[in-house]
């Protein structure tokens, strides 16, 4: 784990595309994802995120290849947590939120949200989060639905 650097951007493109297009097929039909993600996203774009004052964290391998990368805005939002299809389940998610959590207490922090996708909902409940709703969204013209949810946490211990 580690936090954004120069160079991350194209490897974090990589990352959602092939997180949307490849591991949310288990939870969304091929429409769905598509509209989610129609095409690899402008690696620019995630520099123009990761350098914008949010937390942003990459988590490599062994090969200090980027396999996860998780983000954490000021007022507690987790807008993106997504992980390569060949790690999912191999507990990267997990270790990014743990330490975005970390950073949330660290800063003061006292309420964690987020808009979960079916498989990230798994997650979030498990790290205790509170389901409040479901959305249910068009996106480029096609139905797809997360659900928002939100965990209230204590900052940390002083010293």
């Amino acid at each position: 784990m580690r936090r954004y650097a120069s160079g991350d951007a194209g490897p974090v493109a990589d990352v959602f595309f092939r997180s949307v297009r490849e591991a949310a097929l288990t939870d969304y039909s091929a429409e769905q994802v598509h509209a989610w993600a129609p095409e690899r996203r402008d690696p620019d774009w995630f520099d123009r995120r990761a350098r914008d004052g949010r937390v942003f964290l990459v988590a490599v391998n062994l090969a200090d290849e980027i396999v996860g990368y998780a983000d954490l805005e000021s007022n507690g939002h987790i807008d993106h947590m997504f992980c390569r299809p060949d790690v999912v389940g191999h507990g990267v998610a997990s270790r990014l939120y743990d330490t975005l959590e970390r950073h949330a207490r660290s800063a003061g922090i006292n309420r964690l949200f987020v808009e979960a996708s079916e498989s990230a909902r798994r997650l979030f409940a498990h790290k205790g989060f509170a389901l409040l709703r479901r959305q249910d969204l068009v996106v480029q013209g096609v139905d797809i639905h997360n659900y928002v949810m939100e965990k209230l946490i204590g900052a940390a211990p002083g010293p």
